[in-house]
């Protein structure tokens, strides 16, 4: 038997088959949404933590110069911020590593707010950042001001960057949800074979009543259900049919009884009718004699009884006396014969 045949004649199968069908369904929309909504929220939140390192680099920057400049004044000299003092604190205090540590790729920049560049890559407000196509490839970049000084802090980071801080996270995510999904499937086969158990037994308890094995047990019900119902009505009708089997097996043995004396009485009644043909046969060869003799002396009687003399006519009238006792014997022992067969 195929597979294709297994499925076809189990009802369990088919059923976890169509539930299976069904929950993996659902449960593929309910994966696939919570992928997409935790690459939104992965994504976000990397983007709020490169934003927020930013913020903070640019708030220390901001914080070492005004103590610089407050520095100088006290000493009577002036502090002048250009980009080189920046990025040179930034490389000092290794602020770019920060940014590299979450996104590797990423180009760490100072540039000037009033940059037509930078300009043309935020839109409105310099805080913030924005995801644009350059050269065939998705990027980010990020900006944040140093306070109200005239410069700016940048980072340019390609789209993977952003995308692998969470592809661990839905693969994890991917295969967890396959393996609940494969764990309650388990348990749909588990819980529905368990409950279409007793249908099965009940299916090859049928089978084996139809194949003419009456004395099949039939499992008792211990539920309520459908199933259990139609377990005590198959109980009834194996107990209904059992006992007209056995009403119709004493019929046939009377029947059977019947046909043996009927066998025997038409084979007694062929004897007897052979014995009766055997015998008048014989009495019809033994009376033959007697009857001509009888009807031989009766027609000379007849015929020339003026021409007879008396001798003659005692002879002739004895020939007919003893043809007379002949028959009239042969007829007693006809008669005899067959009482005595009835007797």
């Amino acid at each position: 038997m195929t597979l294709i045949e297994k499925i076809r004649t189990s009802f369990t199968t088919q059923l976890t088959l169509w539930v299976a069908g069904f929950v993996l369904a659902i449960s593929g929309v309910v994966i696939f949404l919570l992928v997409r909504f935790s690459q939104d929220v992965l994504r976000d939140e990397s983007i709020d933590t490169t934003q927020q390192v930013l913020e903070n680099t640019a708030l220390r920057i901001d914080n070492t110069l005004r103590l610089a400049e407050m520095t100088a004044r006290q000493e009577h000299q002036q502090l002048r911020v250009n980009r080189a003092r920046i990025e040179r604190l930034v490389e000092e205090n290794g602020y770019a590593a920060a940014i590299t540590q979450s996104l590797p790729n990423a180009q760490f920049f100072v540039t000037r707010r009033d940059s037509s560049q930078l300009s043309a890559y935020i839109a409105g407000d310099e805080r913030g950042y924005r995801q644009i196509l350059y050269e065939g490839r998705e990027i980010y970049i990020f900006s944040e001001p140093i306070a109200d000084r005239a410069f700016s802090l940048a980072v340019i980071c390609p789209a993977n960057d952003i995308y692998d801080n969470y592809s661990g996270e839905q693969w994890f995510l991917v295969l967890r949800g396959t393996v609940g999904v494969l764990i309650l499937l388990f348990i749909l086969y588990i819980v529905i074979g368990r409950h279409l158990r007793p249908l099965h037994l009940l299916a090859d308890a049928a089978q084996r009543i139809a194949g003419g094995r009456l004395e099949t047990p039939i499992p008792n019900a211990h539920h309520e259900h459908e199933v259990g119902r139609l377990q005590n009505s198959l109980k009834k009708m194996q107990s209904s049919l059992a006992d007209y089997m056995d009403e119709m097996q004493q019929k046939q043995d009377a029947m059977s009884r019947q046909n043996a004396e009927l066998q025997t009485a038409y084979t007694e009644a062929q004897a007897y009718e052979a014995l009766k043909s055997k015998v008048l046969h014989s009495m019809t060869d033994r009376m033959a004699a007697p009857v001509e003799l009888l009807c031989n002396s009766t027609e000379s009687v007849c015929n020339d009884y003026q021409s007879l003399s008396k001798q003659q006519m005692l002879a002739l009238q004895t020939n007919i006396m003893q043809a007379t006792e002949t028959i009239t014997d042969l007829l007693d022992q006809l008669m005899a014969e067959p009482n005595t067969e009835q007797s």
